[in-house]
C-alpha cells in the first residue's frame, strides 16, 4: 500500500483532505509524520493557498489559489474546493460529486430548501461551491422534491409522536465476501439464533413498556438483517405477534421484511408475514449472473430467484424490492445490464442499485485491502438510469459510501406509490427511530433543534448475548429520555 504524508500548515484539514484524496486515488494510506511514498503539502502565503503534491515515482504539481483577505480564516470547505481543483488537474479527471464526500447529499438540499432557498440558488450552490455536476445536482433536487411528499410536517413540534422502528436480525446462513455487516453465521443446531431470538423478545417487551405511556405511534416498521428469514415461520409469528402487542401499529404507513437470501424463503414464512400485515418484501439477488455470485461466495441455484419471486407475488404483497450490486466479481457493464434486464422482467415494484463498497469487515477487504477497480463510466450510469426510467421506475432515495467504483452512489428506484418510506425517513434524519437488537442504531430526533442523538448497540450477536442485561438497561434509559433533547451519542 502506498503512503501519502500530509504536510499541512493547518492540521485540522487532515480529515477533509484525506476524504477527498481517497475519492481520486482510493487505497492510499495517509499519515502526518514519518516516511512516505509521496507528500501533499498546504500552506498559506499572503492571500494565496499553496498546494504541492510530489510522488517519488510520479509527476509533481504545484499550484497557488487566490482568495480574498476578508475570507481569512477560510472555511474548511473552501480549502477542499481548492484541493478538488488541484487534484482534477493532477489526475486529469473530474468527479460527478465534486467535493462532496458525505453520505446524505439529498439532506443538504432539504436543509437549503428549509432555509427558503430557491431551486436556482441551490443549483448554484452545488455547482459553484461544491463542484457537483449538473446531472447529479438535478438528481438531488428531483429526489428531495419527491421525498417531500413523504415527510410533510415531520420537522414540526408534534413530529415526536410519530416514530419508526427497526428490529435487527444480524444472522445469516453464510457470509458473502463483499459483506461488511457484523452478521453471525447460524450454527448447525441454531443455538446461537435461538439465544439471540430469546433476548430480542425481551428487549422488544422492555422497549414497548417505555413507549406505552408516551403517546408514540409507529410510522414505519422495518425488520432487517442480516437475513431475518433465517427465523422459522413459528419464530416470525412469535416476533410479529409480540411487536403488535408491545407497540401501536395501527397507524403504520409501511411494514417491511427483509428476505434477502432466496434460499431462506418458504410458503409458511410468507403466510406468516402476510397475516401480520407486512406489505413490503425485500429479496436481494445482487446479481443474476451465477459466475459472479459464486465468485463472492454467495449461494446460487438455477431458477431459484424466479421461483421465489413467483411465490412472493402469489401472496399479493404491495411491494417487492430487489437489489443489485454494481462491481461484483469481474462483471462487465454488459453483465450488469443483463442482470438488470432479468430483474425488470420479474416485475418488482422497487429496485435498488448499490455500488460495491470495499469496507472494513468484508473478506474482500481482508484479502485484497482497499482496491477499488476502475468504474464503468458515466455512459454506464446513464444507461442504467435510462433503462429504469423506460420502465417507469423513478429515483426516490440516494446515499453514498466510500471506496466505491467511480466514487459513485446508491439509488433506490420505485414505481409511483411503491417508494420505501423507511428509507426516506432514515436518509432525511427527520424522525426518531428506535433500534432493537444487536447492531440496531436508534436515531432520536429533536424537531425543534433539528438535532439527532444516536444510540448505538454492539454489533455482534455474541457480545449482545453476553452483556444483554447491561446493554438493554442502557438503551431503555436512553429511550426514556429521548424527548429531553440530548445531543451526545450513546454507545451501549
Amino acid at each position: 500500500m502506498r503512503v501519502l504524508r500530509f504536510d499541512l500548515e493547518r492540521p485540522e484539514l487532515e480529515y477533509y483532505f484525506h476524504e477527498l484524496y481517497q475519492a481520486f486515488d482510493p487505497g492510499v494510506k495517509n499519515t502526518v509524520s514519518g516516511t512516505a511514498d509521496g507528500v501533499l503539502s498546504q500552506k498559506n502565503v499572503g492571500n494565496q493557498v499553496i498546494l504541492n503534491l510530489v510522488w517519488e515515482d510520479g509527476k509533481t504539481l504545484n499550484r497557488a489559489y487566490q482568495f480574498n483577505n476578508s475570507d481569512d480564516p477560510l472555511e474548511n470547505s473552501i480549502y477542499k474546493g481548492f484541493l478538488y481543483d488541484f487534484l482534477c488537474e493532477y489526475f486529469d479527471k473530474q468527479l460527478e460529486w465534486g467535493t462532496l464526500t458525505g453520505i446524505r447529499p439529498v439532506k443538504m438540499v432539504q436543509n437549503y430548501a428549509e432555509l427558503g432557498w430557491s431551486p436556482s440558488k441551490i443549483r448554484n450552490r452545488f455547482r459553484e461551491y461544491y463542484r457537483v455536476s449538473s446531472d447529479r445536482t438535478e438528481l438531488l433536487i428531483r429526489i428531495a422534491k419527491k421525498q417531500a411528499n413523504f415527510i410533510p410536517g415531520e420537522r414540526e413540534c408534534g413530529a415526536q409522536h410519530r416514530i419508526s422502528l427497526y428490529v435487527g436480525i444480524p444472522l445469516c446462513p453464510s457470509k458473502c465476501d463483499y459483506c461488511s455487516f457484523v452478521s453471525t453465521i447460524v450454527d448447525k443446531k441454531g443455538g446461537n439464533l435461538q439465544q439471540y431470538f430469546d433476548h430480542l423478545l425481551v428487549e422488544i417487551q422492555k422497549t414497548g413498556e417505555i413507549l406505552r405511556n408516551c403517546d408514540l405511534r409507529i410510522d414505519a416498521l422495518y425488520i432487517g438483517g442480516g437475513t431475518p428469514t433465517v427465523l422459522s415461520a413459528s419464530q416470525l409469528d412469535i416476533l410479529m405477534s409480540l411487536l403488535e402487542e408491545c407497540f401501536d401499529l395501527s397507524h403504520l404507513r409501511e411494514y417491511t421484511l427483509e428476505a434477502g437470501r432466496p434460499e431462506t424463503i418458504n410458503r409458511e414464512k410468507l403466510e406468516t408475514a402476510k397475516a401480520h400485515g407486512v406489505e413490503r418484501i425485500c429479496l436481494n439477488p445482487q446479481s443474476m449472473n451465477p459466475q459472479t455470485l459464486l465468485s463472492v461466495s454467495r449461494p446460487w441455484e438455477a431458477g431459484l430467484i424466479e421461483k421465489q419471486v413467483a411465490l412472493i407475488k402469489s401472496f399479493g404483497f404491495k411491494t417487492l424490492n430487489m437489489d443489485l450490486i454494481v462491481g461484483l466479481g469481474n462483471e462487465t457493464p454488459d453483465d450488469f445490464l443483463r442482470s438488470l434486464d432479468a430483474i425488470i422482467a420479474l416485475e418488482p415494484e422497487n429496485i435498488t442499485i448499490h455500488n460495491l463498497s470495499i469496507k472494513k469487515g468484508s473478506r474482500i477487504k481482508d484479502q485484497n485491502g482497499i482496491v477499488v477497480k476502475e468504474g464503468y463510466g458515466e455512459n454506464f450510469y446513464q444507461a442504467v438510469k435510462s433503462r429504469l426510467s423506460s420502465e417507469e421506475f423513478e429515483p426516490y432515495y440516494l446515499y453514498r459510501l466510500k471506496y466505491t467504483r467511480d466514487n459513485s452512489e446508491n439509488i433506490g428506484y420505485a414505481k409511483p406509490g411503491h417508494e420505501g418510506i423507511y428509507n426516506i425517513l432514515m436518509m432525511a434524519e427527520c424522525q426518531s427511530t428506535l433500534g432493537i437488537g444487536a447492531g440496531a442504531t436508534g436515531n432520536l430526533y429533536d424537531p425543534i433543534t433539528n438535532n439527532i442523538t444516536k444510540v448505538f448497540t454492539v454489533k455482534d450477536v455474541k457480545t449482545y448475548n453476553e452483556r444483554f442485561e447491561e446493554i438493554v438497561a442502557k438503551k431503555t434509559k436512553a429511550y426514556l429520555s429521548f424527548t429531553a433533547n440530548k445531543e451526545t451519542d450513546i454507545i451501549v
